[in-house]
């Protein structure tokens, strides 16, 4: 059973109504009713709507990049790791914030470096899995930008495929990137 008046709710919320109406819909008020809370359980968690917006970016950022980053069960195997990565990014559709997160974060200075610390450290372990599979500093850091932007730009493409043909379509493209 889920708790709605965790902090993890509240944050699981907002991500939500970031994804359905921008950062306009992220609103305590109307979290609190699409919880079926009151606005104290908000309160009870975060000091005010500040606290919440950073805690929201640290929540999406550590659900979509250190959850990859720290996973303990990747192969060990440098081109079997880079494939798994990329298969469990199309699994969990961890791309899929991103756009709602830089709408959201375009305006606002702050957060915007934020996100650019969180592209730099993704950007960085993409780079050294392919460099642990033998690439060089300039063919690892090419493979990697290659991989990220793939990432980043699927979500704005609107095609509607399974999760069998995305899985197949990173699988190619990571093949095409392991090549020597």
């Amino acid at each position: 059973m889920v708790d709605k008046q965790s902090k993890k709710s509240w944050l699981n919320a907002a991500l939500k109504a970031l994804a359905s109406g921008g950062i306009d819909k992220v609103r305590v008020e109307s979290l609190a009713k699409n919880l079926g809370v009151t606005k104290g359980s908000f309160y009870w968690h975060f000091k005010d709507r500040e606290q919440f917006l950073d805690e929201l970016l640290n929540f999406w950022a550590e659900q979509s990049t250190q959850t990859v980053i720290a996973n303990p069960d990747y192969p060990t195997d440098s081109r079997a790791r880079v494939r798994a990565v990329a298969e469990d990014i199309v699994r969990r559709d961890l791309g899929g914030m991103d756009p709602h997160i830089r709408s959201w974060t375009q305006y606002d200075k702050r957060r915007r470096k934020v996100v650019a610390m969180i592209d730099k450290k993704r950007f960085e372990f993409l780079r050294d899995l392919f460099a642990a599979a033998g690439f060089s500093t300039s063919g690892a850091r090419l493979r990697a930008q290659s991989l990220y932007r793939y990432v980043l730009g699927e979500p704005f493409i609107s095609v509607r495929e399974s999760m069998g043909q995305r899985l197949q379509r990173m699988q190619a493209h990571v093949d095409l990137l392991l090549r020597e």
